[in-house]
């Protein structure tokens, strides 16, 4: 994964080598957590065919419970426990970053029945199987990009109305 710098928003057009650099992280996961995980899945914006993404590997993890991770071993592949994540503190991040603070992937890890977890993949699966959907989320953070500076808050804020209309769509 290329990586974005901290607070900044950098698009790539999509790249097929996501998708292999997800299967990699997946084993790696599975073999370090075994059977206290129950899905792992690529979703964000580089698991979805055709569609321009930051260079960030986003990958959500089902654990049975936030207490059945083993957080050192995570770290010791060189991940940052970023621990619970605001608002509602049931979403447990870790970040791997480059030696130049890159950020290059999100672990995203939830306990079951998660509804973010839920709503992340239905997007996910919607844009895949919309692509003119696709296409015209592609087109509005391309257009985001050149207006918001560079700036991953703004960024994010403009295309919060998109995300929140394909959830509403989706029945979230």
């Amino acid at each position: 994964m290329e990586g974005v710098k901290r607070g900044k928003v950098r698009l790539l057009p999509h790249n097929e080598s996501w998708a292999k650099e997800f299967l990699t992280v997946k084993q790696e996961i599975k073999q370090i957590w075994g059977e206290s995980v129950l899905d792992i899945q690529h979703f964000g914006s580089t698991a979805i065919q055709g569609v321009w993404a930051k260079p960030i590997l986003d990958v959500a993890v089902i654990v049975k419970s936030f207490a059945s991770m083993d957080i050192n071993a995570l770290t010791s592949l060189g991940y940052e426990d970023c621990g619970r994540e605001a608002p509602d503190y049931n979403r447990w991040l870790f970040v791997m970053r480059s030696k130049d603070d890159l950020s290059l992937r999100h672990i995203h890890c939830y306990e079951p029945g998660n509804q973010d977890f839920l709503r992340c993949i239905a997007f996910r699966d919607y844009l895949n199987t919309h692509p003119e959907e696709a296409a015209r989320y592609s087109d509005l953070k391309r257009q985001l990009l050149t207006t918001c500076n560079g700036d991953r808050y703004a960024f994010g804020t403009g295309k919060e109305p998109f995300i929140q209309s394909i959830y509403q769509k989706l029945g979230f």
